[in-house]
């Protein structure tokens, strides 16, 4: 009689069920270490790109003698019917040449302001050289962390995550601390590093910020703690004269707005391209502002890596700042002149 041949083993449905849970499991051990090494990339390639800005201020500084102004002002020839305030090209624009962007520095007409050019002032983006419409339109790769969103916010404006320091901002009798400002950057005149008497390692100078969502309103928009870290709390000079955490933490009513931080690189005005050190990385209270006679802004260091910033100093190094860094600490990092001691950060 023929031999009869043992039947092919297969898998059990048991047994394929747990071959299926044991992939299960290692993905879900396997994940959070692969996003966690895509994360330390991306802030890597963060670090690069604020090392490459400080760099970039020090070569300012060697050719002109002190750092970029904050927001010049600047009466330009054939131009003296547009306000001086309304040439306000910012840090970045002005150090372009210095950052192996000369390309995009040649591209930019310095020597006309960047807005009024219609005859009537429309507001922030209108009138805008013909010169530079383009220009300023353009796009820079290492303008933009990684771990954000990285696209423009504005059509006619390339954008920004990292902002110039302009200081503590803190509260001051006449309401205008955010430009009555004690750090590397004004609205007044350039810095130079005799000025920075608290020391260049102990003197932030850049540092980042998350881009607003193009989507959310400009009013109206209801502050919640989810969306803290994308609005600004704002309001008339009526009411109360002066930030504080109560004021900016409105929470579940229509205070807050789309905020402007970021938005356009080539714009030095506070809004856009400025951050203080009265609050921490990340602060739980949301950026705010207050218009008005009595004008005082809180716009903070914020960012999508997990437990902190990266903070780029006025000696060149770049050092990632713990969300839970010491307040009094923060705030001697955002001076240059304050006389505080800044411990270990």
């Amino acid at each position: 009689m023929p031999r009869r041949t043992a039947a092919p083993s297969a898998f059990t449905l048991v047994e394929l069920l747990v071959v299926i849970a044991i992939i299960g499991v290692l993905i879900a051990l396997l994940l959070p270490a692969v996003q966690a090494a895509r994360e330390a990339a991306r802030r890597s390639s963060c670090t690069n790109h604020l090392k490459q800005l400080t760099l970039a201020l020090h070569n300012f500084h060697d050719v002109h003698g002190a750092f970029p102004v904050g927001s010049p002002s600047k009466t330009c020839p054939g131009y003296e019917h547009i306000p001086a305030w309304q040439y306000r090209w910012g840090p970045l624009a002005m150090m372009t040449p210095y950052m192996e962007q000369y390309n995009v520095y040649q591209s930019l007409n310095l020597k006309v302001p960047l807005y009024g050019h219609t005859g009537v002032y429309l507001g922030p983006g209108y009138g805008v050289h013909p010169d530079n419409q383009v220009p300023v339109s353009q796009n820079i790769s290492f303008f933009y962390c990684p771990s954000d969103r990285g696209t423009k916010v504005e059509p006619e404006f390339g954008a920004t995550n990292y902002l110039a320091c302009w200081g503590r901002s803190a509260p001051t009798s006449s309401g205008t601390a955010m430009f009555d400002t004690d750090g590397l950057f004004n609205n007044v005149s350039g810095i130079r590093f005799a000025d920075v008497l608290d020391g260049t390692s102990a003197t932030a100078a850049f540092s980042e910020s998350l881009l607003p969502d193009p989507n959310m309103p400009y009013s109206g928009v209801v502050l919640t703690r989810q969306n803290k870290d994308l609005v600004m709390v704002g309001a008339s000079s009526r009411g109360n004269p002066f930030l504080d955490e109560a004021w900016c933490t409105r929470f579940d009513q229509p205070v807050a707005s789309r905020p402007r931080r970021g938005a356009r690189w080539v714009d030095g005005f506070v809004l856009y391209t400025a951050y203080y050190h009265w609050w921490g990385p990340n602060a739980p209270i949301p950026d705010c502002s207050k218009w008005g006679p009595l004008r005082s802004m809180w716009q903070s260091a914020r960012s999508h890596h997990p437990g902190g910033v990266n903070v780029g100093l006025a000696d060149g190094s770049v050092h990632f700042v713990s969300e839970t860094v010491d307040l009094t600490v923060w705030r001697a990092l955002g001076s240059r002149n304050g006389g505080e001691v800044a411990s270990q950060f």
